[in-house]
């Protein structure tokens, strides 16, 4: 067999699994505006449950101001054509937060555990930069203000106020107050959130009790993806016959 004929086979091979995927339409939590985030292949859908979509705060808000922020997505249910999505996590930029490091500032970063009032379990990441060099004794007690700030707020929401106080930088100006009275605070951020345990009634649905309507009609694979995946698989065909020879 010609390695032409070989190679076409191959490729259209791959295009076909590619046309036989059934597409799901991501979809964002109800307290985040149950907003569409694009879409998702799967050949059976039961293998979607868990699955995780990094994307940035920007695509969501459509705010210029949050390109610095990632959010990361799970999916904990399917439902028809849909595959809903819950908040697990957020992160800052890493180049940002060194641009904002400098010899002459102080930087403190406290990492804490804690629970809503609905069960569910976070764990965040803060940290300040102060306009000057701060003494250890000093740090300390910046430390301990944003604990004791961030337990009082915390404890007394549930799992979708606190995303949406998170996600409003209300969280973080709540923080910054109270450490500013113990010393100049340049800056405060939320630097990482990671979503340890969801509310009892937000966590992943079993990929076993998953049933599907027959009259369900799924996305079809549109022609844009088809010719960009098809060219995805010619490459990787090209390269692993150059190998070959």
């Amino acid at each position: 067999m010609s390695t032409r004929r070989r190679r076409r086979r191959v490729v259209n091979s791959g295009v076909e699994k590619w046309r036989n995927k059934k597409w799901l339409e991501l979809k964002a939590p109800d307290y985040m505006g149950d907003q569409s985030l694009g879409q998702t292949p799967t050949s059976e859908l039961g293998q979607v449950i868990g699955r995780t979509i990094d994307m940035s705060l920007m695509d969501i808000t459509e705010k210029f101001s949050d390109l610095n922020y990632q959010v990361k997505f799970k999916v904990t249910k399917i439902v028809g054509n849909r595959a809903h999505t819950e908040f697990i996590g957020q992160s800052l930029n890493r180049d940002y937060r060194r641009s904002q490091i400098r010899n002459h500032r102080s930087q403190i970063e406290g990492v804490f555990n804690l629970t809503l009032n609905d069960g569910s379990r976070v764990r965040i990441t803060a940290f300040a930069i102060t306009f000057s060099r701060a003494a250890h004794k000093t740090k300390r007690e910046i430390r301990a203000s944003m604990l004791e700030s961030i337990t009082e707020i915390v404890g007394d929401l549930n799992f979708p106020a606190f995303v949406n106080k998170l996600l409003s930088y209300e969280l973080k100006k709540d923080l910054l107050l109270p450490a500013s009275d113990i010393f100049p605070i340049k800056l405060l951020e939320i630097s990482k959130v990671k979503v340890l345990r969801l509310p009892e009634d937000r966590r992943m649905m079993n990929a076993d009790d998953l049933e599907v309507s027959d009259d369900v009609e799924f996305t079809p694979l549109s022609e844009d993806v088809e010719e960009e995946e098809k060219t995805n698989i010619e490459e990787t065909v090209e390269e692993e016959t150059q190998i070959e020879t």
